[in-house]
């Protein structure tokens, strides 16, 4: 590319013969200088910056020291032709750039390693200066120069860098959806890669793990891909406060996510899942979540999947979290009951339990209060705020009507039974 050939924002203001002249020569001593320069520059970007001690390894510095050299001949190369570089001229700083992502060095660090750069080069180039005649001109010029060329690089800089994160996030969120997929299929021990994959993510072949399901239960505002990529920064932002390396997944439309138990305990888990469904709740976006029972190693992992699924359908009503390993058992079982056992209440238990009528909903109330209160007639009279002779009173009256004696054990189970099926019934 030709000096007529780059944009006009690459140009710099016309210097007269004698400032330009000086210029050169300060080039031509740049580039005799430069390996004394790159050596001082890799040395204070060393010494000043201590992420950087994580690429001094064999090969690290020696990578360093010729990058620092690359920028002297570019400087030099900009002062003699007097413009900006650009196009080609910049990719040796954004392949820079997208290294030090692949190798973690935070952007900061990295934009700092450039302004030590500019740093050095200045104060040689005031260094030489000072042995010129009438050079303020000079001065000016190249302090326009530098701190010019300095802000060129450090955009091509971050945009390398900012590549290269963008692919690796992909790459990693591809990794994990394709864990997932291998997991759920059932047949991860034998498979030596998907479980070196899953080591990579904290997920330990061995270890003791819940499933969480979250999904929306109505549409919103949000459109669908957004709304769920919400939903799996704030669920993996909150397990991020008891697990070291969250796992959050977006599969079919489904939030699904695999914590380890080796920090946090079952209970810590379900409270995060919490929190984080409450902060989606509270942007008036309706989801409802369902925690798996434990998973002893990912080969289980996949069982666990299904029951936070059935978890997550059974929370799904309400907009709530499903908790199995806080839900009764009868209750797990009462909700997967088909039509035949609704069809087994006697009629008799079927016109008292679904009867809308004041008095019998009083009958009922009170049946489910003494149930509440652990057969206790006076706790449940507390709770209604009536007598206990009241509450005795009317449990002999649905006896009565149930053709069933409530102070019996079994036959109290077997109407709150009733009264749980009908209630399910109820809602579908």
């Amino acid at each position: 590319m030709t000096l007529a050939d780059r944009p006009s924002s690459r140009r710099l203001p016309d210097l007269d013969a004698v400032t330009r002249a000086i210029c050169e020569r300060v080039a031509d001593r740049l580039e005799a200088d430069a390996e004394d320069l790159a050596t001082s520059m890799t040395g204070a970007v060393f010494d000043e910056i201590p992420a950087y001690g994580s690429i001094a390894a064999p090969g690290g510095r020696e990578s360093v020291l010729a990058h620092s050299r690359d920028h002297i001949h570019a400087v030099a190369r900009a002062i003699r032709t007097w413009s900006l570089p650009f196009g080609e001229e910049l990719v040796f700083v954004k392949t820079r750039g997208a290294v030090r992502a692949s190798q973690q060095v935070p952007l900061t660090a990295l934009l700092h390693s450039y302004r030590i750069g500019h740093r050095t080069v200045w104060e040689r180039l005031v260094r030489l200066l000072a042995g010129f005649d009438d050079a303020l001109d000079a001065v000016l010029a190249l302090t326009t120069l530098t701190l010019s060329y300095t802000d060129v690089i450090s955009a091509a800089l971050a945009e390398g860098y900012v590549e290269r994160q963008r692919s690796m996030l992909a790459e990693l969120d591809r990794d994990r959806r394709d864990l997932l997929e291998n997991i759920l299929q059932g047949t991860v021990e034998r498979q030596t890669d998907t479980l070196r994959l899953a080591s990579s993510f904290a997920l330990v072949p061995g270890g003791d793990f819940l499933v969480v399901v979250m999904s929306r239960v109505s549409e919103s505002h949000t459109p669908a891909g957004e709304a769920e990529t919400r939903a799996a920064e704030t669920l993996r932002r909150h397990l991020a406060m008891g697990v070291a390396q969250p796992f959050v997944v977006i599969r079919h439309g489904e939030v699904v996510s695999i914590a380890p138990l080796a920090r946090a305990r079952a209970v810590a888990i379900a409270r995060l899942v919490r929190m984080a469904h409450a902060e989606l709740g509270q942007r008036g976006e309706r989801w409802a979540a369902g925690i798996s029972t434990m998973c002893s190693g990912l080969v289980e992992v996949a069982r666990g999947y299904q029951e936070a699924r059935r978890a997550f359908e059974s929370a799904a009503p309400d907009a709530a979290v499903c908790v199995l390993l806080e839900t009764p058992v009868h209750d797990y079982l009462m909700q997967r009951v088909d039509g035949t056992a609704v069809r087994m209440i006697p009629a008799a238990g079927r016109r008292l339990l679904e009867s809308t009528a004041a008095a019998d909903r009083i009958l009922v109330e009170t049946l489910q209060a003494y149930a509440r209160a652990e057969m206790s007639a006076r706790v449940a009279a507390d709770q209604l705020a009536v007598h206990p002779n009241t509450v005795t009173y009317r449990l002999q009256k649905a006896g009565e009507l149930l053709d069933r004696d409530l102070a019996k054990f079994s036959d109290l189970v077997e109407v709150l039974t009733w009264a749980r099926l009908i209630e399910l019934s109820r809602h579908g």
